[in-house]
C-alpha cells in the first residue's frame, strides 16, 4: 500500500472516529471533541 498524505488535524478526526468504531468513545463525545475542535479552527 502506498503513503497517504493528510493534515494533522484529519489525522486526529480519523483517530476519534476510530475510538468510536472500537467502542472506547461515544458518538456524543467524539462530536464534542470535533465541534471543539472546529470552534478552535476559526
Amino acid at each position: 500500500m502506498g503513503m497517504i498524505a493528510m493534515s494533522e488535524r484529519d489525522l486526529q478526526r480519523i483517530e476519534i472516529l476510530s475510538k468510536v468504531v472500537d467502542g472506547h468513545m461515544t458518538m456524543v463525545a467524539a462530536v464534542h471533541v470535533l465541534t471543539r475542535d472546529l470552534a478552535g479552527a476559526n
